[in-house]
C-alpha cells in the first residue's frame, strides 16, 4: 500500500460522484491492498440488509450469501463493531465455525480462500461491512489492515451520502428536510454538548441515527431537542 497520506487523499477523491463513491472505495482496496476483490453491504440492527456494491462478480456472490443467509463475516462485522479476519478459509483456526454453517462451505467452493470484514460505524452506530477477499490464504500485513481501515471510515460515509441519492433506494436521512431547519440544528448542538464532539461529528451522530432507523432526521432531532432521545459517550 502507499503511504497513509496518500491513502487518505485517493479516498477522499473518490467521493466526487456520489453514488460511485462506494464502489470507487471497493476498487481502490482490490488496486491498493492487494486484494482480489472487494464489497460493501448494509446491515443494521433493525434488520435492513442489502448488497451496496461489489468490485466483480465472485465480490457479488460473497455479499449476496451473507445478505441472504444472514451470516458471514461481514454480519457479524456489522452487528459486534469488530472486524472479522479470516486468513484462510480452510484453516478457520478461532472462528467459530458453527456459527456460519451454511457460508463457509459455500464461499469455499467459490475458491476464495481468505476474507477480512471491516464494520462501517459512525460512532457506535453500525451501518454494515466491506468485505475484502483473497483466492490465496494469509492475512492482511499490520499496513494493509490499517488501510482498509482508513478505507471502512470512508466507506461509512459514503453510504450515508450514498442514501440522499434519489436513485439509491436507500433510507434518506434528510427526507422532507428544508435547507434549515431550527430543530436539526438545535439538535446538534445538544448532541455536540452530549458527546463533547465536533459540530460536523455531531450532526454525522443524528443522520447515521436516522439511516438505521429508517427515521427522518428531523424526527430524531425533535426527540433529541423534547429529550426523548440522548446521545451518551457509548454511541461515540
Amino acid at each position: 500500500m502507499t503511504d497513509r497520506a496518500q491513502w487518505s487523499r485517493l479516498l477522499a477523491e473518490a467521493a466526487d460522484n456520489r453514488v460511485a463513491q462506494p464502489g470507487r472505495i471497493c476498487q481502490l482496496c482490490v488496486d491498493m491492498l492487494s486484494v482480489t476483490g472487494a464489497g460493501v453491504s448494509m446491515v443494521t440492527s433493525s434488520g435492513v440488509r442489502d448488497v451496496i456494491s461489489a468490485t466483480d462478480d465472485l465480490s457479488a456472490r460473497i455479499e449476496e450469501l451473507q445478505v441472504t443467509l444472514g451470516e458471514g463475516p461481514c454480519v457479524d462485522a456489522a452487528l459486534t463493531g469488530a472486524p472479522v479476519l479470516v486468513s484462510d478459509i480452510e484453516a478457520p483456526h478461532d472462528i467459530v465455525v458453527e456459527r456460519w454453517p451454511a457460508f463457509l462451505p459455500a464461499v469455499a467452493q467459490s475458491g476464495v480462500r481468505a476474507i477480512f470484514a471491516l464494520p462501517l460505524r459512525i460512532g457506535a452506530i453500525g451501518l454494515g461491512a466491506i468485505d475484502l477477499y483473497r483466492t490465496e490464504p494469509g492475512p492482511l500485513s499490520d499496513d494493509q489492515l490499517a488501510g482498509a481501515l482508513l478505507a471502512a471510515d470512508a466507506a461509512a460515509i459514503a453510504l450515508l451520502d450514498l442514501a440522499v441519492d434519489e436513485d439509491a433506494g436507500l433510507p434518506d436521512p434528510l427526507a422532507g428536510l428544508s435547507p434549515y431547519h431550527p430543530q436539526v440544528h438545535q439538535a446538534t448542538g445538544m448532541v455536540q454538548v452530549q458527546l463533547g464532539v465536533s459540530t460536523e461529528d455531531a450532526f454525522l451522530m443524528l443522520r447515521a441515527r436516522a439511516f438505521t432507523t429508517g427515521r427522518p432526521l428531523v424526527d430524531i432531532a425533535v426527540d433529541v431537542v423534547e429529550r426523548r432521545l440522548r446521545f451518551s459517550v457509548e454511541d461515540e
